[in-house]
């Protein structure tokens, strides 16, 4: 029928009638060449925008645990609770929403604090859009939330615990792990032992203990996971969680504090099947369940339970039902190590893309820095009607020497198949161009497969205030800064950059401040970078400088302590979530 209806009324009845029936959440691949446009939508996993696309969409299994729906929020009037129940498809798996909420609190920790511009992953750009929702490229309106501080902050202090799976709406935890240990089997059992993995590095109080050689061969890599401690061999890992079952129980049975305060953080070991000494995992499998350790094997393993994964996640027990765990495959944790690398402190602003010099006369104007416009001297508002049009002008914007069509199609497009999203790039693209049309030309230029905007026929008041920084004049350069950068819209490729801007400027307002004549044009500018960057120790230092000379040093103090306490908060965070 499919096929007959293709050839009356085109392909695009089949993508519509494809989309219309559920079929299995795709299996991850380990060799994906592009690690977001999914070529084959049949062997990748389904994406957190993939309603109305053809690629894999979830079914119901007997008992009801992966519901036939959309992942993105709100795309069927869902509230974002509803689809944090589902967890979120990335590039390279499935995981479930307390692992995504642990990347995106490492993330926004980062981008508070350091100083560095990174690209988001595919991953991380996956967890963004189901988390805080993504423009639509065929919506002609932006979306009304915004990456702003608030939203990094609340990020940043969500606290997950370890969450290794999903069963219906219920978060399956350590206590999920059977007490006499587990050995996990199926052909998905080495995607879900890197789940466990991720888990683990994700959860703020969590430790897994695994052998060295075993790590390299569920990651490829030498991987540095948070939460995750290598031993030598299996004996030391062994040996490790014997003695940390002793320390437990010798806390546990000497102090005269009540059992609800001896409560544990969760400790897994994660273990091949020994060959010397199998009786002793058993042992320490049940010395251990009361102590909030559990035992888990890679393989074939007699002494306890053994749970099945099928290549979507899906595991049972024999006949029971477990649920769907977290399931990544060997790019998607390493995206997920990356994300959730240390920050050693504050770094360097990186090196921008050297701006153009502004042109005597253009024609297009183009505006990031807060509301996005584009305009002409005789058309002060250019509509520019889809979504994907104006990321591909605001990211062109933000590298003047211009991008390749495979990183617009990574940034932009990475959440379609490589179809869908070739054909949506060159329609934004013919858009894009059309609009910026003159002189029998247009200020979108073309070279190879690289795009960039003409210099000569356009100006950005981005490149404007880069300019003037590199001048070293400052007082232009802050003035340019209008707000976050396309203020009012939700790109999941944007809040690295949106915070690069806001250090830039605030450490601009902090360097006036230094060099002002007067206490309180100093005191002015430092509040302006806070207001613009609260983290920046640069302008909290200058406003109290300031207070103090105007001997306001109940303000000083004040400001001091809330700065403290800022970045102690932060601080506190990270510490929880690296902790062992």
């Amino acid at each position: 029928m499919r096929v007959l209806a293709a050839g009356m009324l085109g392909t695009s009845v089949v993508a519509v009638a494809t989309s219309a029936h559920a079929t299995p959440p795709a299996a991850s691949s380990t060799g994906v060449h592009h690690p977001a446009i999914h070529e084959n939508p049949v062997t990748q996993p389904a994406s957190p925008h993939s309603t109305g696309r053809l690629g894999p969409a979830h079914t119901p299994d007997d008992t009801g645990a992966f519901p036939d729906a959309p992942t993105r929020p709100g795309s069927d009037g869902s509230s974002s609770a509803d689809v944090r129940r589902q967890g979120v498809d990335v590039p390279g798996g499935w995981i479930v929403w307390p692992v995504a909420a642990g990347v995106l609190a490492a993330t926004a920790i980062a981008l508070l604090r350091s100083r560095t511009l990174a690209p988001a992953s595919a991953l991380l750009r996956a967890i963004r859009a189901a988390r805080h929702g993504a423009a639509d490229p065929t919506s002609e309106e932006p979306t009304t939330t915004t990456y702003d501080i608030a939203v990094l902050e609340q990020d940043a202090t969500t606290a997950p615990r370890l969450t290794i799976g999903l069963r219906e709406a219920t978060d399956l935890g350590i206590d999920a792990l059977p007490a006499d240990g587990v050995a996990i089997t199926g052909p998905g059992s080495t995607d879900a032992l890197r789940g466990i993995l991720a888990a683990a590095a994700t959860s703020t109080n969590a430790t897994i203990v695994i052998p060295a050689d075993l790590l390299h061969a569920l990651t490829g890599a030498q991987l540095s996971l948070p939460g995750v401690t290598p031993t030598h061999d299996t004996h030391a890992a062994m040996h490790r969680i014997q003695m940390e079952i002793h320390r437990r129980y010798t806390l546990t049975h000497e102090t005269n504090t009540s059992s609800t305060d001896n409560v544990h953080p969760p400790l897994v070991l994660l273990i091949e099947p020994p060959t010397v000494q199998p009786r002793r995992l058993a042992a320490l499998a049940e010395l251990g369940s009361e102590h909030d350790v559990r035992i888990v094997v890679a393989g074939q393993w007699d002494a306890g339970d053994t749970w099945s994964v099928d290549r979507y996640g899906r595991t049972t027990a024999g006949t029971a039902t477990i649920g769907r765990v977290n399931m990544l495959n060997p790019q998607g944790l390493a995206q997920l190590a990356q994300a959730l690398k240390r920050t050693t402190g504050p770094a360097a602003v990186s090196d921008q893309a050297a701006p153009p010099e502004p042109p005597v006369s253009a024609i297009f104007h183009l505006s990031i820095l807060g509301p996005l416009r584009l305009a002409t001297s005789s058309s002060p508002a250019i509509h520019i009607r889809r979504s994907g049009s104006r990321q591909i002008a605001v990211y062109l914007a933000l590298h003047p020497d211009g991008t390749s069509r495979y990183e617009l199609l990574e940034h932009i497009f990475g959440h379609m198949t490589m179809s869908s999203a070739t054909t949506s790039l060159d329609s934004c693209l013919y858009e894009l161009r059309r609009l910026l049309a003159a002189n029998d030309g247009s200020a979108l230029m073309r070279l190879d497969d690289t795009y960039r905007l003409d210099p000569q026929l356009i100006t950005v008041d981005w490149w404007q205030l880069l300019y003037h920084l590199r001048r070293g004049d400052l007082t232009q350069a802050t003035t340019q800064y209008a707000g976050p950068i396309a203020d009012g819209h939700t790109w999941p490729w944007l809040p690295e950059h949106r915070q690069n801007a806001r250090h830039l400027i605030a450490d601009a307002h902090a360097a006036l401040a230094r060099t002002a004549t007067t206490p309180e044009q100093a005191l002015t500018h430092a509040l302006v970078g806070i207001t613009i960057d609260p983290y920046s120790t640069a302008s909290h230092d200058a406003a109290i400088d300031a207070y103090t000379r105007l001997d306001q040093a109940d303000h000083a103090q004040t400001l001091r302590e809330e700065m403290v306490k800022r970045l102690a908060d932060l601080q506190r965070v990270e510490r929880q979530r690296m902790s062992e």
